[in-house]
């Protein structure tokens, strides 16, 4: 088997049980995976660094019994990959190259996938959307006028245009989901400290979680479960899920934002369908208002995350003996979200940590009431791809408005996924819907996914601007 429309219709567990059954074998898998990259990244834009040697050196080293043997897969470029370049999207970064691999590299290794180059992510993924100076911005294989979302836009964009499967991903403040919503793929979101580290330190910070987006949700359960921390992490090392439960659920659903926004129609729709196919499903639906407000919750995400480069400038500008602006080593995007970092008052730090614990306490008791929680990743039908400029001033309260819900979770410890449930926005660009659960119910959301995607099939649904819709011989997107 070598057409490869018919291979567009496997996921990647269903392309290595082709591979353990001599119908392909991994280099024609990457092959393919090659002359899709070769075809639509031009116009996509999605891959920033691509290592096909390295891939094809790797495949005769795979246990042929890996869930995911031989399959080619991508990272974000903000993880360590022993051999590749480490930029995150900044001129800064540029020379680094990761002398070992992440953990989290090794488990997904070990499951059998391929590391086969890096994709696009804003500057140390500080966009809701995938620009950057460096390598440009990231387009919606559903619609080039709009967005991939960020920050791993050039992970969502790879796996709806068909490059492969599943991606590797980062979370930090919903940079899994976002994406996944705007490109019609199904995003998780794991639990803080479930899964083994994607830092070479071996730390599981509180703004980046490491995970995946895939096609289909079994491809998302299986690696989940192959990169857990086998002993001695946060929870228990839980069972794979490989389907859904007979369990319903008792699902909270807010129809605002935690900014108290109304969603725009689109977005709007989605949700109500989203509720509407709950209750088919049988599930109790109940709902609510945001269950935080938002202006308190963002005071303390933005003193929690810019704490984090406090005297990065003075840093720099001391090795490279000039002012920052000067350099060129950052975009003035970045340059403004550090320099607010230097104005933080003296307890800033205190102030959002307290502010953390309450979270967590207040998303363990309300995990009490309900088993999930409903809302949109963000109010917006769609975001544009010019609608933020990392050349332009930084505007840390617009991409609050953007991150909306999602950063909850990141905040909380919390699993949570979006679910691509509604593809009929007038733009083209599909909407998803974000289920959040009690930190730890990691295994809870994947059999709510599983159950979704049996009642709302999408894995057949493609992107114009991907592999199912180029004709043979195909060279541009």
């Amino acid at each position: 088997m070598t057409d490869q429309r018919e291979l567009l219709g496997f996921d990647g567990l269903g392309l290595s049980e082709l591979i353990r059954s001599g119908d392909v074998t991994a280099d024609e898998i990457l092959d393919a995976t090659i002359a899709r990259v070769d075809a639509l990244d031009g116009t996509i834009n999605a891959v920033v660094d691509r290592a096909f040697d390295r891939a094809r050196g790797l495949i005769s080293g795979v246990q042929g019994d890996a869930p995911f043997a031989g399959i080619p897969t991508f990272v974000k470029d903000l993880i360590d990959v022993e051999g590749l370049r480490r930029s995150e999207g900044s001129r800064l970064q540029m020379g680094n190259v990761s002398a070992s691999s992440a953990d989290y590299v090794v488990q997904m290794e070990r499951a059998g996938l391929v590391i086969a180059g890096k994709t696009n992510t804003p500057e140390f993924a500080s966009l809701p959307v995938t620009d950057n100076e460096v390598f440009g911005k990231t387009l919606n294989p559903w619609n080039l006028e709009y967005s991939s979302g960020g920050s791993s836009g050039g992970s969502a964009a790879a796996v709806a245009a068909g490059y492969t499967p599943i991606v590797h991903g980062t979370d930090g403040g919903g940079s899994n989901r976002i994406p996944a919503s705007a490109c019609g793929v199904f995003g998780m979101k794991g639990s803080r400290g479930r899964q083994a580290s994607g830092e070479l330190d071996g730390s599981h910070p509180v703004f980046k979680t490491h995970h995946a987006i895939s096609r289909t949700v079994r491809d998302s359960a299986a690696l989940f479960a192959m990169t857990q921390i086998q002993q001695g992490g946060t929870y228990p090392r839980a069972d794979t899920v490989v389907g859904p439960s007979t369990r319903r659920f008792r699902v909270a659903v807010s129809q605002t934002d935690i900014l108290a926004r109304d969603p725009e129609p689109a977005a709007a729709t989605a949700l109500d369908e989203s509720v509407t196919l709950l209750l088919e499903m049988g599930h109790e639906v109940v709902e609510i208002a945001a269950p935080v407000d938002g202006e308190q919750f963002y005071t303390a995400y933005r003193n929690l995350f810019l704490s984090r480069t406090v005297g990065m400038i003075a840093m720099i500008e001391a090795q490279a003996g000039a002012p920052i602006e000067q350099t060129g080593l950052l975009t003035l995007n970045t340059i403004g979200l550090m320099r607010q970092s230097d104005e933080l008052a003296s307890d800033a730090l205190e102030t959002a940590e307290a502010y953390l614990q309450m979270l967590c306490a207040d998303t363990a008791e309300f995990f009490q009431q309900f088993d999930v929680w409903l809302s949109l990743t963000h109010p917006h039908d769609a975001i544009a791809a010019d609608e933020f400029d990392p050349s332009g001033a930084f505007d840390g309260h617009k991409s609050e408005r953007f991150l909306s819900n999602a950063a909850i979770a990141n905040m909380s410890g919390s699993p949570s996924m979006s679910v691509p449930l509604y593809f009929d926005a007038p733009t083209g660009v599909p909407i998803g819907s974000m289920f959040t659960a009690a930190p730890g119910a990691d295994a809870l959301l994947y059999d709510l996914a599983f159950a979704l995607e049996e009642a709302r099939p999408w894995a057949k649904r493609w992107a114009p601007h991907s592999a199912m819709h180029l004709r043979p011989g195909t060279q541009s997107g």
